[in-house]
């Protein structure tokens, strides 16, 4: 999925912490949506759309709808079995300290992007050294193409990984570019993130083995 397709989904989704926002419809149907509710990956546009539950339900399995449409997954997976070393983050050469990484099916490549004052701004990947996590930690390789990412940030007790919902990550872009202060982002950014890292680990569940590759 392109960046530039995906920068109008970036802005904060409904959450624990986030109230409903008023007015909201289904894109495909029309329906107005409440407080939760489903997003949908459009393959053809390679951006996102809001859904309701029906509509997302519909386009939950693989190939539905001749494949223009895929839910977003809800799940939250860590991997405390297999954590990510220092050496590991280092040798992918990210030149910031939080990213998160998607495979692109039309580009049949992932893609990194960071959270900046600009929105999700892409950056290089060393893919050999990707492929070697894929290769290493199964949470890398549960990731399904374009609907689900890995989150990864230096935490102070190292570098931490999870798989999170795409719509996730977008939406922490929109949150890090509304609160974004000064050279680098000031005291807000730092508390966004922090929040969004305590959310994620409070909803990750351990990476099963039937979960790979699925």
């Amino acid at each position: 999925m392109s960046v530039a397709g995906l920068r109008r989904f970036a802005r904060p989704v409904p959450t624990r912490r986030n109230p409903a926002v008023t007015g909201e419809r289904c894109e495909l149907c029309g329906a107005p949506l409440g407080a939760r509710h489903g997003h949908l990956v459009d393959l053809g546009r390679r951006s996102l759309g809001c859904a309701c539950r029906a509509c997302y339900l519909l386009f939950t399995p693989d190939g539905a709808g001749g494949g223009r449409f895929r839910a977003v997954p809800e799940r939250y997976l860590s991997d405390p079995a297999h954590p990510l070393t220092a050496a590991e983050w280092d040798a992918l050469d990210i030149p910031v300290a939080t990213a998160f990484f998607f495979t692109n099916s039309d580009l049949a490549r992932v893609v990194a992007c960071y959270p900046s004052p600009a929105g999700a701004t892409e950056c290089l990947l060393d893919l050999g050294a990707w492929e070697r996590l894929r290769r290493h930690h199964p949470l890398v390789a549960a990731a399904a193409d374009d609907v689900e990412a890995v989150y990864v940030t230096r935490a102070d007790e190292g570098p931490q990984a999870y798989l999170v919902p795409i719509d996730a990550c977008f939406a922490l872009v929109g949150e890090v570019r509304m609160t974004w202060r000064g050279l680098d982002g000031g005291d807000g950014v730092r508390r966004v993130l922090a929040r969004f890292l305590d959310d994620v680990r409070t909803r990750a569940r351990p990476v099963r083995a039937r979960e790979v590759g699925r």
